[in-house]
């Protein structure tokens, strides 16, 4: 009897493990499945989301959307996915996705999370070349706060319209997240006012930094262009080089994604060094100093400060 009793208990003890999971598993497909292009923009989602979307990011944390080639893996999860989010500005910086979404035959929402945001023309930019370039748009739009606010806005109002169910959360969690944005903007631009005009010039090693300059009035000449698909030439180079003997210029910057051996040559023969690791394009990996998008907008404030005050 004692046996039995045993036994029963043990079969109710197994079953209950098996509703439970089930049950977990019944919440988890309950989610909404979506897609973010790269590591920025799932941050984003995650802040207002929280945990009530299944969120695959394709481009993860230190990854090079302008580069990176596309799996099997993001092909099915495309095709599987309710919404994918995505930049959209210029299609250097995604070049991969719309043959993507085509292979995948993906039949759901694509949200272009910077429509409504203030672009910035290659005109408008400092070309290591100095030759002027076609009329695009950068797509780096992200890196202004004010932009990362109508990135946050445009997020919510998706989630909110095909996840109706979850809409309260959303709102609230929106709402939280665009006054925290609100305030890293005004940080900022404290930060910035403590550093004389003059002084705020720097070289990056890779042009994905200037709406980031432009809102807090730094003038910013990069190594490479939008992509880093092409090397400047040498003359190029020595040009740099010397534009910043001349200017006595000390704030140098490399790119997360970029090949740091063009900026340590430049370094070393202007007689300079190279100052702390910009995110501009990725996060940093969990646990890193950029490892969220206000982390990395402070990160990126705090080295560019940090440099300029020793021109």
């Amino acid at each position: 009897m004692k046996h039995q009793t045993r036994a029963f208990r043990r079969i109710a003890m197994i079953t209950a493990i098996v509703i439970a999971l089930c049950t977990v598993k019944a919440r988890a497909d309950d989610k909404v499945p979506v897609v973010a292009t790269f590591s920025v923009i799932a941050d984003m989602i995650k802040q207002i989301a929280e945990d009530r979307v299944n969120l695959t990011t394709i481009v993860g944390a230190d990854g090079d959307s302008e580069l990176y080639r596309p799996t099997m893996a993001d092909a099915k999860s495309v095709a599987g996915a309710k919404i994918v989010f995505m930049n959209g500005i210029n299609d250097e910086f995604e070049p991969w996705l719309e043959p993507l979404l085509k292979q995948a035959k993906f039949a759901g929402a694509k949200v272009v999370v910077s429509r409504g945001a203030k672009t910035i023309s290659a005109s408008e930019e400092n070309a290591p070349s100095g030759k002027p370039r076609p009329a695009e748009l950068d797509q780096h739009a992200w890196l202004d706060p004010k932009n990362g606010i109508i990135y946050v806005k445009n997020i919510a109002e998706a989630l909110i319209k095909y996840d109706p169910a979850n809409a309260a959360p959303y709102r609230a969690r929106a709402a939280a997240y665009l006054d925290e944005l609100k305030a890293l903007d005004a940080w900022a631009n404290t930060e910035m006012a403590a550093i004389a005009p003059a002084k705020r010039r720097i070289i990056s090693s890779h042009d994905s930094l200037e709406y980031l300059a432009k809102a807090y009035k730094i003038t910013m000449i990069s190594v490479n262009g939008w992509t880093n698909n092409s090397e400047p030439s040498a003359a190029e180079l020595a040009r740099l080089t010397q534009q910043i003997k001349k200017e006595r210029g000390h704030a140098l910057f490399l790119d997360s994604i970029t090949d740091p051996r063009v900026m340590q040559r430049i370094a070393k023969e202007a007689g300079v060094r190279v100052g702390d690791t910009l995110y501009g394009d990725a996060l940093s990996k969990p646990g890193g100093s950029a490892d969220t998008y206000v982390k990395m907008i402070r990160h990126d404030i705090e080295a560019l400060k940090a440099g300029m005050l020793q021109n």
